[in-house]
């Protein structure tokens, strides 16, 4: 599918909008034209398209950009922006209400992290905020510690690995030709070492601060 492009004067402000949803991307069009009477609005609906266009002409002032895209996450165009410094200031549209998202966003380079459910005052004023060098994040949204990266060694990274890929404790004795009691006081030291407490949120916190081979 074609992207939309309005065209107006070399003044007008330039907006990326990355959103498949065409009902959404309607109502948000039209929100924007409230922004300001020169706007030049682009729209693509994938997070290719999105990058190819900031290939061609990375001159946007604003990228507003999908959380969740039919090609893979929004995330991957901020963090094209970012690796790229392109130095356009982007904010992630998104229905989650999840400190964790935001948190997400902001890590891979975001200025801010619009609700969908936003009315378009709202909406405006989140953008002017980022637009002015500002920062916009959620009334929901708070900053939960970051974890502390562990210096593991070789052998309590081999355990990690075999967790995070679903072996039980006697799959790993086997592997690793150790006892199970050994296994168990390696699964101990870990959970603290990661401040978790189940085998699941312990593989979800290791790819998070990549302690895992690829």
């Amino acid at each position: 599918m074609q992207p939309l492009l309005h065209q107006t004067h070399q003044e007008a402000i330039k907006i990326l909008v990355v959103e498949d949803h065409p009902v959404y991307l309607e109502g948000l069009s039209y929100i924007l034209t409230k922004l300001d009477n020169k706007l030049a609005l682009t729209s693509v609906h994938s997070a290719k398209e999105a990058i190819e266009h900031l290939e061609q002409a990375p001159d946007f002032d604003l990228a507003l950009v999908d959380l969740n895209l039919p090609d893979g996450g929004g995330l991957s165009v901020l963090r094209y922006i970012s690796e790229h410094n392109l130095f356009i200031p982007a904010a992630i549209l998104s229905g989650s209400e999840e400190s964790k998202d935001v948190s997400k966003a902001k890590q891979a380079g975001a200025s801010g992290f619009i609700s969908k459910a936003s009315n378009s005052e709202l909406i405006i004023r989140a953008i002017h905020k980022i637009l002015n060098g500002d920062h916009y994040w959620p009334d929901f949204y708070s900053e939960a510690p970051a974890h502390r990266v562990p210096a593991l060694t070789p052998r309590q990274r081999e355990v990690l690995q075999l967790v995070a890929e679903g072996l039980p404790n006697k799959r790993i004795c086997q592997l690793l030709n150790v006892s199970e009691h050994t296994v168990k006081s390696y699964m101990k030291l870990l959970f603290s070492e990661l401040n978790v407490h189940n085998r699941t949120e312990c593989a979800r916190v290791a790819i998070e601060l990549g302690l895992l081979d690829k």
